[in-house]
């Protein structure tokens, strides 16, 4: 559920007018300003129109006004990604540009669409554009027959939530692949790995960035994102059950010590035992502030003999086969 119009709008600045400049150059959308008329919820009132002819008077605009920005609505948002960035994906497979070049752009891609919905809207429709993204990297990964070096060269090291969504849907699809999983069990897997962890936008900003030990309330807002997440996908009407219990069941584990219902064993999902193993391998490789990120290698070593009760013992082992340096 939405909780305001301003759900609708997406703030511009000078980064986001160069990347159209570059992306989607004959793009044309409308330009808003907030404003309020003493109600609780904002205006948004129509201020200008962005295309090819006006955009270096906007970007002029743009930043003599930051402290009255300008917007884009959510729709020609959406029509930006689904028109132009994914539409030059799909060409680059019919021009049969290097398939590891086409998963790395998807990639970027990806984490575009999840920074929009994590930083900068509040709606959730632009996440539907992340179907068409899991498409084409499927396709790179069936048709290419990349490698784990491949995949390890398109994934983020960056600790953000857009890239870890990101990184974990390369890294399951990947994997489902090795599974010889059927195609579109394969793309409900990926599709299920960028969407799993978007309860996290629910938990207050001081909590994600907190420094110091989190205390016992702090917990309980970390303990509700599984549920959240699957919350917002079930809202959206449009996801399997599967992908919804990698949302509500990634951080269960397989003895039964996790959260946030406590399940053990067979009662947690395939799918979601295969998120949980990709989370937690995706976390080791990505740099934290307090570490350095650790090689694919030490990663793999670490979950196999430090982590007792966290896995399906013959799932993580498939995933070290799938994922362990070749010798």
């Amino acid at each position: 559920m939405r909780s305001s119009i301003a759900d609708y709008y997406r703030k511009i600045n000078r980064d986001f007018l160069d990347k159209i400049a570059r992306n989607g150059p004959q793009l044309d959308f409308e330009l808003f300003y907030k404003t309020t008329n003493g109600g609780e919820e904002p205006l948004f009132l129509q201020f200008g129109s962005y295309n090819s002819e006006s955009r270096e008077k906007i970007c002029g605009l743009v930043a003599s006004r930051e402290n009255q920005p300008l917007y884009i609505h959510e729709n020609d948002l959406i029509h930006y990604y689904n028109n132009f960035l994914i539409v030059d994906l799909r060409q680059g497979l019919q021009k049969d540009e290097s398939f590891e070049k086409i998963l790395s752009d998807s990639f970027e891609v990806s984490k575009h669409i999840l920074e929009e919905y994590f930083d900068s809207i509040g709606s959730t429709r632009i996440l539907r554009s992340l179907n068409a993204v899991v498409e084409i990297m499927q396709l790179c990964l069936s048709q290419g027959k990349l490698s784990a070096g491949s995949v390890f060269n398109a994934v983020s090291r960056e600790n953000t939530h857009a890239s870890h969504c990101a990184n974990a849907s390369v890294l399951i699809l990947f994997f489902a692949h090795r599974l010889s999983l059927k195609p579109a069990e394969i793309r409900e897997l990926g599709l299920g790995g960028m969407l799993y962890d978007i309860g996290k936008k629910n938990i207050p900003l001081n909590v994600l960035t907190k420094t110091t030990d989190l205390s016992q309330e702090d917990w309980q807002h970390i303990r509700k994102h599984p549920s959240a997440g699957r919350k917002i996908l079930n809202d959206m009407k449009c996801y399997s059950e599967n992908t919804l219990r990698m949302a509500a069941e990634h951080h269960e584990k397989y003895d039964g010590s996790g959260y946030p219902f406590g399940l053990a064993g067979n009662k947690i999902s395939f799918a979601a035992q295969v998120c949980a193993i990709s989370d937690v391998f995706n976390a080791l490789i990505c740099t934290r502030d307090y570490r350095d990120p650790r090689s694919a290698f030490e990663t793999l070593v670490e979950m196999k003999n430090n982590m007792p009760g966290h896995f399906d013992p013959k799932i993580l082992l498939s995933f070290i086969q799938a994922f362990a340096p070749s010798k």
